[in-house]
């Protein structure tokens, strides 16, 4: 007996989807009749560290320096705050 040779399968018929569409939202362009934004301003709370207020003000507590030099006329050591200081965050228009 002489086996006879496998037939190849039949290839699956391949359906093209169409790509899917996105949907673009348009440019917002700033008005220039606002008025700027007011500095941002964190009050001390029991507990709080520049570490903390940085990292939770602008995401990342190695910020704390940048916490620090905006507010050195109000903080002189940078391991001391206390309740009731109020700093501006660095950046803030």
């Amino acid at each position: 007996m002489v086996a006879e040779p496998a037939l190849p399968e039949p290839a699956a018929a391949v359906i093209a989807e169409p790509a899917p569409t996105v949907a673009v939202a348009p440019a917002i362009e700033p008005a220039t009749d606002q008025q700027p934004l007011a500095p941002v301003s964190i009050t001390v709370q029991p507990g709080f560290t520049l570490w903390s207020i940085a990292k939770a003000q602008m995401g990342n507590g190695v910020m704390y320096v940048q916490v620090f030099e905006a507010n050195k006329d109000k903080i002189r050591d940078p391991d001391l705050i206390y309740p009731g200081q109020i700093f501006t965050m660095p950046g803030a228009n």
